[in-house]
């Protein structure tokens, strides 16, 4: 004994210091490691024990999270859409296929039978992931902990949710059996399109019962649970084949099935049901806003048909009543004129979208022409170009332009020339005028001064169009196709003294667990048109309201605007602000074209925007601004321009010079030839 220990003490003598130093660091190391796992094992079986009240009223859980519904509210707490699920019949793991039971464990916890309700080797994984990037994002939970999460825990990616996952998955696995907990786990998964339970997922994707499903089609299924609302045969039908394919693999791997059950089910091409899409649950009102949020929401990834969310929205109930009986009043008024359909959409200068009316009866067409529908704008484009103009220095407030005859060869339809014509004015009329009146011609000479690609360019980036603007003359009438809401946004500049803000209709989203899981965050742009263009398009759109085709917005305090006619008059406008709310009201005439299975328009020959759209924009913004209007006046970085920054216009070109006149005299004839209609009047 004496000289085992005498033997000891040489060894030890012979260590250096930073050997013994380091030997000493890593034994303390180990120690508090072991510590701390002893003291993590007695905390998550701690909370297992605290949580078995909770796990023995399972079956009351479940029931509270399957009829828990998921809401739209407006911003004045009015209830818009309800969508309670609903859960198909449950099955027994009896009537499953013995190849589907195995599909599931391959995709999501192959040793399932074999662990206490957590894998330590998948939690390890998990841990490792924790410590490189601070989140539990991948691996670690079982079919246990999936179900723990979906009744009792939130969708917060933490350490701490995961723990308190584990913890429940224990006592799990003490109070029912396996088979028991793997039946649960079937008829309470999501497997996407609305699909709860393996019954739903069944019948919605391939129409068929459980125990029908092939081998194929069960590893397709058993996978669609990871990312369910993006990643199943309805949304990516390949992502699905691939998807499949992983879960075939690891039951071949694990003896599961044969590879000639391999080989077949790899081969096979399932045949996925045609599923019309709906949105679920019950409209109360606004329909073609909550529709257009419910789009939203599952761009998020959020599906709502899971039950238990919230979303608050920006939509103001009084004023959308108030404007849907405007809208039905217009069209009743203006029956005579052809017009059957109108829309109107409102947002204040944070963007919130007020209210918005995207048709005249949702229950005969779904179709939101605020949203969804692309069109014409007319002279409600002309701001656009005459705001480019002043900034480059073409134009002044006080600039005359000439309305004389002007012909741009090869850019009409098929290569002719084209020339557009105005209805009214002088030989040259001021810019006043030519904004106030609509005049045609004075518009194309502008956007010819600025470049038609050139202006295009500037008008996509300080108006924030997405799209696609071409170079053509014709783009200055508002001959390219757009969305309504593209046009909130772009008067939106002028309202809000150069700065672009992007409507929204979604403030925030809350989840079943009371955690917020979407806030909207604000977007907002500083163009580079500045205070002194953003002033004097400011005069020159009040100027349409109180001297020209705006006349009959003019019931409106500080009304501005400008209206819209496209050709034969298949949409008249009225867009405008004021008090830093935008507003933009459209009316037409639709029909349903049974051949191209589509609404589409036609003409109101009759109609004009200052006769129609102006009034029902005048009826609804009275209204808006008298509770949302305020005067807006944002700063601009930089600081206040230069008014004189504008420049004089002393540059621009009014008039062809005499050669150019005297060579048009010679080919008139042959122009004439060549003439072809403006696409576009007001």
């Amino acid at each position: 004994m004496a000289q085992a220990v005498q033997k000891g003490a040489k060894l030890r003598s012979k260590r250096t210091p930073l050997a013994r130093f380091v030997i000493r660091t890593g034994v303390t190391f180990l120690a508090v490691g072991l510590i701390a796992v002893i003291s993590g094992v007695g905390y998550i079986f701690s909370m297992s024990s605290a949580m078995e009240p909770q796990v023995a009223a399972m079956g009351d859980k479940i029931r509270e999270v399957n009829s828990k519904p998921s809401r739209i509210l407006s911003a004045d707490g009015k209830l818009l859409y309800e969508n309670k699920p609903v859960y198909r019949e449950n099955v027994s793991l009896s009537e499953l296929p013995r190849h589907l039971k195995l599909a599931m464990l391959a995709a999501e916890d192959k040793r399932f039978y074999y662990h206490p309700g957590f894998d330590t080797k998948a939690l390890a994984r998990a841990s490792v992931n924790v410590l490189s990037n601070g989140e539990a994002s991948q691996g670690g939970s079982t079919l246990n902990m999936q179900l723990a999460k979906r009744l009792f825990s939130s969708s917060e990616k933490s350490m701490k949710r995961k723990v308190q996952d584990i913890a429940i998955a224990i006592q799990m696995d003490k109070q029912y059996t396996k088979d028991q907990i793997l039946e649960m786990y079937f008829n309470q998964v999501y497997y996407g399109e609305q699909a709860y339970g393996i019954a739903a997922a069944a019948e919605i994707y391939f129409d068929k019962k459980v125990d029908k499903l092939t081998l194929s089609e069960s590893a397709m299924l058993s996978r669609c649970v990871r990312i369910p609302t993006s990643q199943n045969p309805v949304r990516d039908y390949q992502v699905s084949i691939t998807n499949r394919n992983v879960v075939l693999k690891t039951m071949l791997d694990e003896k599961w099935i044969t590879q000639s059950e391999y080989d077949k089910a790899v081969e096979e091409r399932p045949v996925v049901r045609e599923k019309k899409e709906t949105l679920g649950g019950r409209i109360y009102a606004a329909p073609y806003f909550v529709a257009g949020v419910i789009r939203q929401v599952r761009e998020l990834g959020i599906d709502l048909s899971v039950g238990g969310y919230t979303v608050h929205t920006t939509l103001d109930s009084q004023l959308q009543e108030y404007a849907e009986a405007a809208t039905r009043r217009t069209i009743r008024q203006n029956r005579g004129m052809r017009v059957n359909t109108a829309a109107f959409v409102a947002a204040d200068s944070e963007g919130r979208i007020l209210a918005d009316v995207g048709g005249l009866d949702y229950e005969r067409s779904q179709f939101s022409y605020t949203r969804q529908s692309k069109l014409q704008p007319g002279s409600a484009f002309k701001p656009f170009v005459y705001a480019e103009a002043l900034k480059q220095g073409l134009l002044t407030e006080y600039s005359s332009i000439s309305n004389r005859k002007v012909v741009i060869k090869g850019m009409g339809s098929g290569g002719k020339a084209y020339i557009p014509r105005s209805h009214g004015g002088g030989d040259e009329v001021s810019l006043r005028s030519a904004m106030a009146q609509s005049i045609n011609i004075p518009a194309v000479r502008t956007l010819q001064m600025l470049g038609f690609r050139k202006g295009a360019e500037l008008i996509t980036s300080d108006f924030g169009f997405k799209t696609e603007l071409k170079a053509v003359p014709s783009l200055a009438l508002g001959s390219v196709e757009v969305r309504p809401m593209e046009l909130v946004q772009a008067y939106s500049v002028f309202a809000l003294n150069g700065q672009r803000i992007k409507p929204y209709d979604i403030q925030q989203i809350i989840n079943g667990e009371g955690e917020e899981e979407y806030v909207h965050t604000r977007n907002v742009t500083n163009t580079r048109l500045g205070p002194a263009v953003i002033n004097t398009m400011d005069r020159l759109l009040r100027a349409v309201v109180t001297e020209g085709t705006g006349k009959s917005a003019g019931g409106v305090p500080e009304a501005r605007g400008k209206t819209g006619t496209t050709n034969e008059g298949k949409s008249v406008w009225f867009c405008g602000y004021s008090k830093g709310v935008v507003g933009i009201a459209w009316a037409g005439n639709e029909f349903y074209d049974k051949k191209r299975k589509r609404w589409l328009l036609a003409s109101m020959p009759e109609s004009y925007g200052g006769d129609v759209a102006a009034p029902l924009w005048a009826n609804v913004m009275g209204e808006a601004i008298k509770r949302f209007g305020n005067d807006v006046k944002p700063k601009f970085e930089g600081g206040e321009e230069d008014e004189r920054e504008a420049g004089d216009g002393s540059g621009a070109i009014y008039d062809e010079d005499r050669a150019e006149r005297a060579e048009r005299r010679r080919r008139r004839r042959q122009e004439r030839e060549n003439e072809i209609p403006t696409p576009v009047v007001d």
